[in-house]
């Protein structure tokens, strides 16, 4: 609960100072009172979020870091040095942490230059949330964490635009002339929906590969928030179409949406809600904009909570297996039991590297001292090397065949939550990690060990 919670603050001022940039490089370069006014007030806004964003940063490094090592909040405190040098997840941090540290000494600069360049450092701070998200499950450059970025920059520019623009617009001391409002909305409208058709897409193709099938919407707890998120962001699009296409249009008729589509929005409109009130457009766009904006943080929720629970690829079945092992069925657990693979000798130090590339430490303590404490349930693997190798490669390649019990070791439906390798591991892969397994019934696992001569596989 506390890490979705930090890790929501992460995504909301991340992506509040992402959208307040995009929203300053929206207004027009000519001088207007009440222009002038939002600028600096867009300056501060940004600059607060930085701040926030920085403080959320290090508390995410620090809830991440107590879990990893299960100890207390000051001694976590000082492992955190130990996490930052030694793990990728603590390297990641600090580099976001720098990312945040230039972008706001340069915030305050007034330069339409300088606010370009804080927006393009905004950007890789966001690339930071992909590369610690589960999209960087596949490894950090790969194609997944290439969408899930261009997911969350796009929706930042959206969301977070709303927010800055109901923070600036919506002020009643200061209202914006009918002017200001003609020229800056509908160019955030227009930018608003080139964002929503890339979140559409990098969308739509997160929850491909994040969920596997459609059934898992309904199925997995991941699905169920999933589909939350989409109900509302169904109502933040409807909302932006009203203000698009039913609205602007009375601020400045010149920049009303046309096309069949904006005519068919219009009709069906009339249709459902009858003729609208004839309150003042400014009020009514600044009205839209500001319930647009906390519908927005109903999404950020979301996001958060999907962050921390289990995607639903994890599920390799659709039902409980018959193979299930109840607690009280773990006698013989501890002990070999007959195998019928046996893979060729494989390297240890090739399947402690695939091992770490997995990021099977995540959910598995280990005898190695060159991985940190686990941060998710999961089997201990100390003196797993005793057990026969067909086993090791059973629980590796089919992880529902046999199901230990354990706190978080499940999903709801009784179904193991470690991830389905079988289509990531080649057969000598396979044998490297397996190797790696098999000398945790040693005191430590060596630096290097060969497979003697004929024995690996080609």
């Amino acid at each position: 609960m506390i890490a979705a919670l930090v890790r929501g603050l992460v995504l909301l001022s991340l992506a509040s100072a992402i959208g307040g940039l995009v929203l300053g490089l929206l207004f027009p370069a000519s001088a207007a009172p009440d222009l002038d006014v939002a600028r600096a007030r867009l300056r501060r806004w940004v600059a607060t979020c930085l701040v926030i964003l920085l403080v959320a940063t290090w508390a995410e490094l620090l809830v991440r870091t107590q879990a990893m090592s299960g100890a207390s909040l000051g001694a976590s405190v000082a492992a955190v040095p130990s996490v930052l040098a030694g793990t990728h997840f603590g390297q990641i941090l600090a580099a976001r942490g720098a990312a945040v540290v230039v972008a706001l000494l340069l915030s305050a600069e007034r330069s339409r230059a300088f606010q370009a360049f804080v927006l393009l450092v905004a950007a890789g701070i966001a690339l930071s949330v992909s590369l610690t998200g589960h999209a960087a499950d596949w490894g950090d450059v790969t194609l997944a964490v290439a969408i899930d970025w261009a997911h969350a920059v796009a929706a930042s520019a959206w969301t977070g635009g709303l927010i800055a623009l109901a923070l600036v617009a919506g002020r009643r001391e200061a209202p914006w002339s009918r002017e200001s409002l003609a020229v800056v909305v509908p160019r955030f409208s227009r930018l608003a929906g080139l964002s929503l058709l890339a979140v559409a897409v990098t969308g739509g193709y997160n929850a491909w590969t994040q969920l596997g099938r459609v059934a898992r919407l309904s199925t997995t707890t991941y699905g169920r928030v999933l589909i939350a998120k989409l109900a509302i962001v169904a109502v933040l699009v409807w909302l932006g179409a009203v203000n698009r296409y039913v609205l602007v249009p009375r601020l400045a008729p010149s920049s009303a949406a046309r096309g069949v589509g904006a005519r068919v929005f219009r009709i069906a409109r009339l249709a459902v809600l009858g003729p609208s009130r004839g309150a003042q457009a400014e009020s009514r766009v600044v009205g839209y904009v500001t319930v647009e904006a906390l519908v927005g943080l109903a999404v950020f929720a979301c996001t958060a909570v999907l962050g921390e629970v289990t995607p639903g690829r994890h599920v390799t079945f659709e039902r409980k297996t018959t193979t299930h092992v109840a607690p009280l069925g773990r006698s013989g657990v501890a002990g070999p039991r007959p195998g019928t693979v046996t893979p060729p000798r494989g390297d240890v130090e090739r399947g402690r590297a695939i091992f770490a590339r997995l990021e099977c430490a995540t959910c598995h303590a280990v005898p190695d001292p060159s991985f940190v404490p686990p941060t998710r349930p999961g089997p201990d693997l100390a003196g797993i090397g005793a057990r026969h190798p067909g086993e090791l490669i059973e629980s590796i390649m089919n992880p529902n065949a046999q199901i230990l019990d354990g706190p978080g070791y499940t999903d709801e439906r009784g179904l193991s939550i470690m991830p389905d390798y079988s289509d990531r591991l080649t057969v000598g892969e396979l044998s490297d990690l397996v190797e790696y397994l098999r000398s945790f019934e040693r005191a430590a696992p060596p630096a290097t060990e060969q497979a003697p001569a004929g024995e690996r596989q080609p």
